[in-house]
């Protein structure tokens, strides 16, 4: 049985890589590797792409390795839009290629609809803090609560070498993300967390627990309400009362806030 496929060291035509993969189809292949850089690869990253395109149809395929295959920024566009409506392939090696910034936002904005895939390892592409930046917003956004639900809450890891593909200051936000999704077992849970952890850091709001019971009528307190709603609830109820918070955040009056609760 056919489980694991690697494209290397021969002289295919295109034709020959289409005859592979229509093969393929009829396998329960779960790892396709192309690559690494040898004279198969002088027609560009056109074999990688050529995978991708026919990844759908691979019902078992798990895995694709497709590190130093002359991907840029064209070629990662097409992928993403084809990874984002995939639902099997659950890890994807890119590194040493060329997706540059405009792969970055690609595969970015394809992992707020992807929902399957758990490691994308990205080092080496000519990543700039702007690309950077928008990878960590895919995981977490805190640009908005809206911004922070609609995350990807799956994806575990987009590099082996962190500090090589991220800048300083988002890295911990991109770490911490990490291992939310790591850990939680349902989706909601990972944005439960995450969203605890958005309001401690950027509305400097202390979250104790143990404080709730103490004067849960303090205007001043609701904060700490929110804190104990995070660890007991889920997110529906955190967001039921994510207007309370915006209240006491911007300075509204108590009555304002009592009445929202209502």
């Amino acid at each position: 049985m056919i489980k694991r496929v690697t494209l290397r060291e021969y002289n295919y035509s295109m034709d020959h890589v289409q005859l592979i993969l229509d093969a393929l189809k009829h396998t329960r292949v779960q790892k396709i590797s192309v690559g690494p850089q040898s004279q198969i690869l002088a027609y560009d990253g056109r074999y990688a792409m050529a995978v991708c395109k026919k990844a759908h149809t691979f019902r078992s395929l798990l895995k694709l390795d497709l590190n130093m295959c002359r991907i840029g920024g064209a070629d990662t566009i097409t992928f993403a839009a084809i990874m984002a409506k995939n639902t099997t392939v659950t890890h994807v090696m890119l590194q040493e290629n060329n997706i540059e910034d405009v792969g970055a936002v690609a595969i970015a904005r394809m992992l707020k609809q992807n929902r399957t895939m758990q490691e994308l390892i990205l080092d080496n592409n000519n990543i700039s803090p702007f690309g950077q930046k928008a990878l960590r917003d895919a995981i977490y956004d805190d640009s908005s609560f809206t911004a922070m639900e609609n995350c990807n809450h799956i994806l575990q890891t987009y590099f082996y070498n962190p500090r090589a593909v991220f800048g300083p200051a988002v890295l911990n936000d991109v770490l911490s993300s990490s291992a939310t999704n790591l850990r939680s077992k349902t989706i909601k849970n990972a944005v439960t967390k995450k969203l605890k952890r958005m309001v401690q850091k950027k509305y400097k709001a202390k979250l104790e627990p143990n404080e709730f019971l103490k004067n849960p009528d303090n205007l001043l307190m609701l904060p700490n309400v929110l804190g104990w709603m995070t660890t007991k609830t889920d997110l529906d109820t955190v967001y039921s009362f994510r207007p309370i918070l915006l209240n006491v955040l911007e300075g509204a009056n108590p009555q304002g806030a009592v009445k929202t609760a209502e």
